[in-house]
């Protein structure tokens, strides 16, 4: 597992944090917006500035140039970080990786690596379209050179990406699209402003309407595209008489025998004359008369006149409403009454998209993991790629892989990033450090080894006795004998019951002939009860008698008084009742050492030579 550590306090991460913000990236070297252009402002030769970076909007374009100047020495440092020493020549800074940036977004510098010394300005290109909103706590890791110490370091800066927007002649959306559920607002285009005669009629696209002017938001949680139809009928007008066609009258100047002259007259529903037009002499038919007169609810009432010389005479009348259009009949008096009525209708069209939401990532092992001190874990992802994990709420950089080597305590998690930028986040795994017990050392009085009393274990704990590394069955007390000749290593194992963790202590030791243990007696006994040896002390030829649970192979080993090995043989038998002659001829007088080893385990037996 790798982290990236301050190794210096020469050049604290507040440089960093100013001037290196403005980089943004999901990948240790993604390139692609070539050509900024550094602007800057009047500033000193040693400093520290970043311009700012405007916010963007997911699903449009972004193409921005960021300018800035680095520190050439830590003296600007120093006027905000007392800690950091002022004067320290700066050689090198370096742009290492930089994570977490929205995707849709890649970014370019003039250059990766700075020399101070002689360059201090640049800048970056963002471009690229941001695929979703959100807060995005970028992460750059970078490394600086200051007396020749590198130091590698990393800080976090929001970017923020504001929900998409759509905007029609109709209606505008907000946050049209999103993972797995978006909940979009509408906002009408075409408010009526309490205006009667506007009409309203909205279809979301996923099986829900709305007659509403101003409808609430609508959550969309199925992953597809949704297209939104929205159509505004306005019908704040009203109807109008435009036009009045006299096509007939039946009423010329008989005298003359010239065409008549007409003029138009109407009356509202309420008997009040609302027009009189202007005479038009020796009319031609149709006689058209412009008339422009809003109508309301009722019966109107037009009459045709006829002006003369000596007064007028009515041509006749006809009766209309604002609904009744056409041609108009009262006798040969035939009038067409053109009524208008405007209605505007508006219709747009916009798309919500939902992309799907991916499944959060499986870690395994999951849950509670509890190491050993000096353990580790391997923890697996159910994702091969695309993935970030992290430690607690910090970026592990360059951990992008299934597996990841865990020895430390902390909450462990992942996140998944789907193509289309969607991010899904796992379980949390929490890994404890657990302390060792003590070890447990042991005391040796002649052959036998006792636990120290001195020693502080767990307060329940198990034990375990190891010769050479074997276990020892069923030595699992506080004490152990030791009953062969030989050179050993000893070790003693303890377990604390309560975490499963283990701790030992091992020492060397030698079989002492000269000495027995009290937790022999039993061994004596048990091994008298099943072995004879005859005679005993013998002049040189020995007989052993004993019993065994399963014929097969059986060793003789004898040790003399310092442990070594001086005879060994091996025999196999058919019988569970053994008796094997053994030569002690041309041994020195002396205590010797029998150990028989079978099939069951072994026994031991002394010989005193004579």
């Amino acid at each position: 597992m790798r982290t990236i550590r301050p190794h210096s306090t020469l050049f604290p991460a507040f440089i960093f944090l100013v001037f290196l913000g403005l980089f943004s990236t999901k990948t240790i070297a993604q390139v692609g917006c070539p050509g900024c252009n550094v602007s800057l402002p009047v500033l000193p030769a040693d400093t520290i500035y970043i311009g700012s970076a405007p916010d963007g909007e997911a699903g449009e374009p972004y193409n921005n140039d960021i300018s800035f100047r680095m520190p050439k020495t830590t003296t600007p440092v120093n006027a905000t970080d007392p800690s950091t020493p002022p004067g320290l020549n700066i050689s090198q800074i370096d742009i290492v990786a930089v994570v977490n940036v929205p995707p849709g977004l890649s970014w370019q510098p003039s250059q990766f690596s700075f020399n101070p010394s002689n360059q201090t300005d640049g800048c970056v290109k963002f471009c690229g379209t941001p695929l979703q909103p959100g807060l995005y706590n970028v992460e750059v890791f970078v490394t600086a050179t200051v007396l020749t110490l590198n130091q590698s370091t990393s800080f976090a800066f929001p970017i923020y990406i504001a929900p998409p927007s759509s905007n029609s002649a109709g209606f505008s959306m907000q946050n049209n699209s999103g993972c797995g559920e978006v909940t979009v607002s509408f906002q009408n285009n075409q408010p009526s402003n309490g205006v009667a005669g506007y009409s309203y009629l909205w279809d979301f696209g996923n099986g829900t309407t709305s007659t509403l002017e101003n409808p609430p938001p609508v959550t969309y949680n199925t992953p597809g595209d949704f297209e939104v139809n929205y159509s505004a009928t306005i019908d704040t007008f009203g109807y109008q008489v435009s036009t009045v066609r006299v096509l007939d009258a039946g009423c010329n100047d008989i005298l003359l025998n010239t065409q008549p002259d007409l003029y138009v007259k109407i009356k509202d529903p309420q008997g009040n004359f609302v027009v009189i037009t202007g005479v038009q002499d020796n009319a031609s038919f149709p006689a058209i008369f412009n008339i422009n007169l809003p109508l309301g609810n009722g019966t109107y009432e037009l009459e045709v006149r006829d002006e003369d010389t000596f007064g007028s005479e009515s041509c006749g009348y006809v009766y209309f409403t604002k609904t009744n259009t056409g041609i108009l009949t009262s006798g040969e008096l035939e009038v067409q009454v053109d009524i208008i009525h405007p209605v505007q209708t508006i219709q747009s069209t916009g798309m919500v998209t939902v992309y799907e939401q991916p499944t959060p990532p499986l870690i395994t092992p999951a849950g509670v993991i509890n190491l050993c001190d000096g353990e580790d874990v391997e923890l697996v992802s159910n994702y091969d790629q695309d993935i970030q994990w992290y430690q607690d709420t910090t970026v592990l950089f360059g951990e992008i892989y299934d597996q990841l080597h865990v020895a430390s305590s902390g909450q462990y998690w992942l996140e998944y990033t789907s193509p289309v930028g969607c991010k899904a986040q796992s379980e949390v795994v929490q890994v404890n450090l657990v302390p060792l017990p003590n070890p447990p050392v042991f005391e040796v009085t002649g052959n036998e080894f006792s636990l120290s009393g001195s020693v502080q274990l767990p307060v329940n704990y198990s034990l375990q006795w190891y010769m050479d590394g074997d276990v020892l069955v069923d030595e699992t007390g506080p004490t152990y004998c030791l009953m062969e000749p030989g050179v050993f290593l000893m070790t003693l194992e303890v377990t604390d019951d309560l975490t499963g963790c283990t701790n030992e202590f091992s020492l060397g030791v030698s079989f002492n002939p000269a000495y027995t243990c009290a937790s022999a007696a039993s061994e004596m006994a048990a091994t008298a009860a099943t072995l004879v040896l005859s005679p005993n002390p013998t002049n040189g030829d020995l007989r052993a008698d004993f019993s065994i649970n399963k014929p097969g192979e059986v060793s003789f080993q004898i040790f003399d008084a310092l442990g070594k090995l001086v005879r060994k043989e091996t025999i196999q038998t058919s019988t569970k009742n053994v008796r094997q002659d053994l030569d002690l001829n041309g041994f020195v007088e002396g205590i010797y050492l029998l150990k028989i080893q079978t099939e069951d385990g072994w026994m031991t037996g002394r010989i005193l030579k004579q």
